[in-house]
């Protein structure tokens, strides 16, 4: 007989902004061999609360991004939910499966009750699931014994890789939601500044998630550097990876650990750069992407894989990470965990 778990948050829709993350929906297709979810196909509109409907019936809880939660609507009194939810949960007996996505939070508002979730997820979640060795050392950083609880497994790819070839239009593609945690102000401020805001040809496209910062980054437009305040659709996507010799991410340091941005690029078998931290760092080593420490090395592997028509040969390592990482491996060996 399967187990129920209940998974939150059931979307990552944003409706008024036209975002959609497909983790949840991956993660439900993926498990469902495996459990019954038993909340799939009723969206909660009631936040943290809906649990209530299913706690006679849930034998596992599977948070994701739950440390955002004082960030949503009413958020301040679904967390303080949680926290008397939690001892009523493991007095049911209910097992707490958390995913460690990031360092705590992208953004610093209401920062004290997202610390005191992350705290009290490292203390009572049951397996905590992380897309980035890094996390497991974070998660002694904040709460030291927490660590052996968590497990690392790269984020889950699909193969996307197509086999056109297209002339390249662009120099650098950067790609997925505009927000300020990805510091794509900071990289357009840094070729200002060093006079090379017209070295390279860049393209910079995504839902903006805030009109300010989008205006922000728009001052730097130029006949290099284009800017698109658009959902990317993935027929639309591949075209763009094709037409670019890099795709790259200028992410904070402080607060990432795995993206799901950077697995899509993988899995459309992109050349990628990105930062020194998280599961950047991990796939570095494994020979799959570049990663630089500043902008100043940032540059200097630019130029240096735009000289290089060969650009590594990095297919055979992409293969077998994709091969190795798909949705259906990723179920397979949590429930294994879990079971």
């Amino acid at each position: 007989m399967s187990k129920n778990i209940y998974i939150y948050p059931l979307s990552s829709r944003v409706e008024n902004l036209g975002l959609f993350n497909p983790y949840i929906d991956d993660l439900i297709n993926s498990f469902s061999s495996y459990f019954e979810f038993i909340n799939k196909d009723k969206p909660s509109k009631s936040g943290i609360f809906d649990l209530l409907k299913y706690l006679r019936i849930t034998d596992f809880i599977f948070f994701n991004w739950i440390e955002k939660l004082p960030g949503n609507r009413g958020g301040v009194v679904q967390t303080l939910f949680l926290f008397l939810l939690i001892p009523f949960i493991k007095l049911l007996r209910i097992k707490i499966i958390w995913t460690m996505h990031n360092k705590l939070s992208h953004t610093d508002d209401h920062l004290f009750l997202k610390k005191a979730i992350f705290k009290k997820m490292l203390k009572n979640a049951d397996l905590i699931l992380t897309h980035s060795s890094e996390g497991i050392r974070y998660a002694k950083e904040v709460v030291q014994g927490s660590e052996s609880k968590v497990h690392y497994h790269p984020h889950p790819v699909k193969d996307r890789k197509s086999k056109m070839t297209l002339k390249a239009k662009y120099d650098i593609l950067i790609w997925g939601t505009i927000s300020p945690y990805k510091g794509i102000d900071k990289f357009l401020q840094y070729l200002h500044q060093k006079n090379l805001i017209q070295k390279f040809k860049v393209l910079i496209i995504g839902k903006s998630t805030s009109e300010s910062y989008f205006k922000e980054l728009t001052r730097y437009l130029s006949s290099n550097i284009l800017i698109e305040n658009k959902f990317i659709e993935d027929n639309d996507l591949q075209t763009l990876i094709s037409e670019s010799k890099i795709v790259l991410f200028t992410y904070s340091k402080s607060s990432i650990l795995s993206s799901g941005v950077l697995m899509d690029s993988i899995g459309y078998g992109a050349n990628i750069i990105g930062p020194e931290v998280g599961a950047f760092a991990d796939l570095a080593k494994e020979d799959i992407l570049d990663t630089y420490s500043n902008f100043d090395e940032l540059i200097s592997i630019i130029d240096k894989q735009l000289e290089d028509t060969a650009i590594k040969n990095r297919n055979n390592n992409m293969e077998q990470f994709i091969a190795e990482n798909s949705w259906d491996r990723f179920a397979e060996n949590v429930q294994k965990i879990i079971s």
